[in-house]
């Protein structure tokens, strides 16, 4: 008797892993702002009406975003095309987002002039070093993005999915 289960790659499996532990952030960042916008005294989002309503905007985008994560997680493991094709959208999304971030970090290190100011309690910590690792912390997330992009469209990835889907069509 032959199985006709199709064999997941582990790059498929660890990138599923990273693309559920990205959801499952992007959810709780979700529920805090969510959670702040609708306080009533709150300094995070200010009672301006066109604020609060890009941040619910905002926080609805990522919720879509966290729901097509998750089907595609699920669909990755059925090994999909429509899944191998959305981590290559959302991979393109995560390099374009996360690298206009580390980009707007650095900038603002330059230009605001703050990057020599220390941090209280620890003289030899500087603002400038602290926003050095938050743009390092993008560009690892953005190399993330770039790595699904590159993983996905490789020939052994590509002709995995294939042949899942010609196992599966009668």
């Amino acid at each position: 008797m032959t199985d006709d289960r199709a064999e997941i790659p582990a790059g498929v499996g660890i990138a599923a892993a990273v693309l559920g532990l990205m959801a499952f952030v992007g959810l709780l960042v979700t529920g805090c702002t969510a959670f702040a916008l609708f306080m009533t005294n709150t300094a995070l989002v200010p009672r301006i009406p066109t604020v609060r309503v890009a941040v619910a905007l905002t926080d609805l985008l990522l919720l879509a975003l966290v729901v097509l994560a998750v089907c595609t997680i699920i669909d990755l493991f059925r090994m999909k095309q429509w899944a191998r094709y959305s981590m290559i959208v959302l991979g393109s999304l995560d390099v374009l987002f996360f690298a206009v971030l580390m980009a707007g970090v650095l900038i603002g290190r330059v230009k605001s002039g703050m990057a020599a100011v220390a941090i209280p309690g620890h003289p030899t910590l500087t603002l400038g070093d602290i926003m050095l690792l938050l743009a390092a912390f993008y560009a690892i997330l953005a190399l993330i993005g770039l790595w699904w992009v590159v993983y996905f469209n490789l020939r052994p990835v590509r002709l995995a999915f294939a042949d899942a889907e010609t196992r599966l069509t009668p």
